[in-house]
C-alpha cells in the first residue's frame, strides 16, 4: 500500500476481537517502530509487551484507560530520559515518533491500535512494571484485530486554514479551550491519583469511565 494511503487509512481503534496477536507480527511491529527518527542517533526506546491479564487490571485500578484491559495486547514504550536537550524534551519527540511507525506498521498488517496516555502517575508506571530510574514511559499501546471495520474520520480544518509562511497567521483557527475548566481539570486530575486504590477500584473508575471519558466510534 502506498506510505500515504496508509497513513490516511490509520484510525485509532479501541474495540477488539478476542484473537491473538502472534507474537512474531509484534516483533516485526516494533522492529519497523526502531526506524523511526531519533534525536542525535541515541535510540533509546524500550518495549515492554503486555500480555499479562493481571498486570493489564492492575494499570487500569490505578487509573488507566478501561481500554488497556479490554485489548489483547499492550506495548508499553519507555525512553531513556537523559538528554542535555531538556528544552525541547527531545526524547519524548524520539518516543513519539517510534510511536508513530508502530502504529503505522500495525494498520499495515491489518491490525488496529490506540495511543494512549490516560495512565496511572509515571512514578505508578514505573513501579508497576520495575522500569529503570533513568527510563520514562512515553505512552500505551493497545493492539488487536479490529472489532468491526474502522470508520473514516475527516480532519477538523482544510489544509490552507492550518499553514502560515514565516510567522504565525493569528487567524488561523484555534480551538476554544476555558482556562478556568482546563485548570479544574488539572487539579481533579491529581486529587484523582492521590486518591487510595480501594476507591478507585470500587467506585471511581467506572463512574471516572461513564461520566467524564470520551467516547470514540471505533
Amino acid at each position: 500500500m502506498d506510505i500515504i494511503d496508509l497513513i490516511k487509512k490509520r484510525r485509532s481503534i479501541r474495540r477488539f476481537k478476542s484473537d491473538p496477536v502472534p507474537e512474531e507480527l509484534v516483533k516485526r511491529i516494533i522492529e519497523a517502530a526502531t526506524w523511526a527518527p531519533t534525536a542525535c542517533n541515541v535510540q533509546g526506546w524500550r518495549f515492554i509487551i503486555v500480555n499479562d491479564p493481571a498486570i493489564k487490571k492492575e494499570v487500569v485500578n490505578r487509573g488507566g484507560a478501561i481500554n488497556i484491559e479490554e485489548a489483547p495486547l499492550g506495548i508499553l514504550v519507555v525512553y531513556d530520559k537523559r538528554t542535555k536537550n531538556t528544552e525541547y524534551q527531545d526524547h519524548i519527540q524520539s518516543g513519539a515518533a517510534c510511536i508513530q511507525n508502530l502504529l503505522l506498521a500495525a494498520a499495515n498488517f491489518g491490525l488496529g491500535g490506540c495511543w494512549l496516555c490516560n495512565l496511572p502517575p509515571k512514578r505508578i508506571l514505573k513501579k508497576i512494571f520495575k522500569i529503570p530510574h533513568n527510563f520514562i514511559p512515553i505512552a500505551y499501546v493497545i493492539l488487536g484485530y479490529p472489532e468491526n471495520e474502522a470508520k473514516q474520520v475527516a480532519r477538523k480544518y482544510p489544509l490552507d486554514n492550518l499553514i502560515s509562511y514565516n510567522f504565525f497567521n493569528p487567524q488561523l483557527p484555534q480551538e476554544k479551550i476555558s482556562s478556568k475548566g482546563l485548570f479544574l481539570n488539572r487539579i481533579l486530575r491529581k486529587i484523582y491519583y492521590l486518591l487510595p486504590l480501594f476507591l478507585k477500584k470500587k467506585f471511581l473508575n467506572k463512574f471516572v469511565d461513564k461520566k467524564f471519558v470520551k467516547k470514540f466510534e471505533n
